[in-house]
């Protein structure tokens, strides 16, 4: 007798313990009978513009009434680690430890990889299918693997080719004869030369006339070429690999060669037409008079140089065109950081509602908002006057839902980015002793060591 009151005596000390410590509130930071937290490890820091709007959107969602299955308040706390390669270094010193976030970043080109190392898991289950046909169908492509959704993403960013709009106009271009390029009738590398010599010609007349191209390679480091230049490749028919992930006799086969004999022609033959400088301004300052860029220079030029805004657009990046004359489809450079799911998350529903608040329609229009990046929603894209009125973002949004073409999605993607830099820049520097052929034959072999 005297031990069964012994008993309840505990198990009412311990209920009272209990309730204390839901009355008090656990030590801060720990999920209690009434909070779930869920941490998320960002590529960026918190004083930079793209992190300011990060931290903007973790405040909104704690304080507005987001709930687990259980009922517990879900409290988003966002860990900035500042750059992607420290972030990279916390997710590898936790691997085998366990102690990975609940969510984590991570960039287009890398979601195949960690989903296949089971760094992220599928988050099909907490996904509608009617949110999921909101966003661009390059996210969900992007983001699937082996048939199973593992990421989503609020921004995007399609690239193309900028072009000035009034100094072409000046030697013809804009007409019936000599329209500008469309997604229909897109301009191949041969258009663009024709177009460059035109404008080269004008200016030996009057030394005023922009005829240069602002290639940007180099930027973005060593994604920023994949980024920019894939559309290279498939506007060719061309693949970057093909069963068991091969390489070699697919970047190195003929349709793929194709295109990227074409690029390396157009350089050898205009490399004089090049702008190499560091202005990040040249276009409308009248330095280039054409880009090949993504989406943030269309911000750069509403802040910086409001006046240049109707003289010029974006059209598709440059396709192939075969002896023949028949062209090659567009391909828009597209994809940038999105979030997964981890296998340590504590929660993956709660997770996976922390997700899609940093990656819904809300969050796409503070990011175009905030740092000029393009939102991932269609409903977005068709409903906001920036996007629907003719002009630049009008034509990068067409881009976006009708040509985006993922990044390859493979697990050994990282070297095959740093091969294709190497072969872009290749193309670029025009001092290469081999043949082109060889250099991207040496590249593809190196990826499938």
């Amino acid at each position: 007798m005297k031990a069964k009151k012994a008993a309840l005596a505990l198990a009412g000390i311990m209920c009272l313990s209990c309730a204390a410590l839901a009355a008090c509130g656990e030590p801060e930071g720990s999920d209690s009978l009434t909070t779930r937290y869920v941490t998320v490890w960002l590529h960026k820091s918190e004083a930079e513009p793209e992190g300011r709007t990060y931290r903007a959107l973790m405040d909104e969602f704690n304080e507005a009434d987001y709930v687990t299955e259980d009922g517990r308040d879900i409290v988003m706390r966002i860990e900035f680690k500042g750059t992607a390669e420290t972030l990279d270094t916390a997710i590898n010193g936790e691997i085998l430890s366990g102690g990975l976030p609940d969510v984590v970043a991570v960039d287009a080109g890398d979601i195949t990889a960690y989903a296949n190392d089971d760094l992220i898991i599928p988050i099909d289950d907490y996904v509608t299918e009617e949110e999921r046909s909101d966003y661009v169908d390059s996210v969900i492509e992007q983001s699937t693997y082996e048939g199973k959704l593992y990421a989503l993403s609020g921004m995007d960013t399609p690239g193309g080719l900028y072009y000035n709009k009034t100094a072409l106009e000046s030697v013809g271009y804009g007409t019936a004869e000599k329209p500008f390029g469309t997604i229909e009738n897109p301009w191949s590398w041969k258009d663009l030369e024709e177009a460059m010599e035109a404008l080269k010609a004008k200016n030996d007349e009057d030394g005023t006339t922009p005829y240069r191209l602002r290639a940007n390679i180099g930027f973005g480091g060593d994604e920023g070429a994949m980024y920019l230049y894939s559309p290279v490749v498939y506007s060719a028919g061309g693949e970057f690999f093909g069963p068991n992930e091969q390489v070699t006799g697919y970047l190195s086969g003929e349709a793929a060669m194709n295109g990227l004999n074409q690029m390396n022609d157009f350089f050898a033959a205009k490399k004089d037409y090049m702008e190499e400088g560091n202005n990040a301004l040249a276009f409308p300052q009248g330095d280039a008079a054409f880009e090949i860029y993504g989406p943030w220079l269309v911000n750069s030029i509403s802040q910086e140089y409001p006046e240049f805004e109707d003289d010029y657009d974006v059209m598709p990046f440059p396709v192939y065109e075969a002896p023949d004359g028949t062209k090659g489809e567009v391909a828009t450079p597209c994809g940038t950081w999105g979030f997964g799911v981890t296998r340590d998350a504590g929660d993956v529903e709660a997770s996976v509602q922390v997700i899609k608040y940093l990656t819904g329609a809300h969050a796409s229009e503070m990011f175009f908002n905030d740092i000029g990046t393009f939102p991932t929603h269609k409903s977005v894209l068709t409903s906001m006057e920036e996007f629907t009125e003719p002009g630049p973002l009008h034509s990068l949004s067409e881009l976006l839902l009708e040509t985006a073409r993922p990044r390859p999605k493979m697990v050994n993607y990282p070297r095959l980015s740093v091969a294709y830099r190497d072969i872009i820049a290749f193309i670029k520097t025009q001092t290469g002793s081999q043949p082109l052929a060889d250099y991207v034959l040496e590249k593809a072999q190196s990826v499938d060591r």
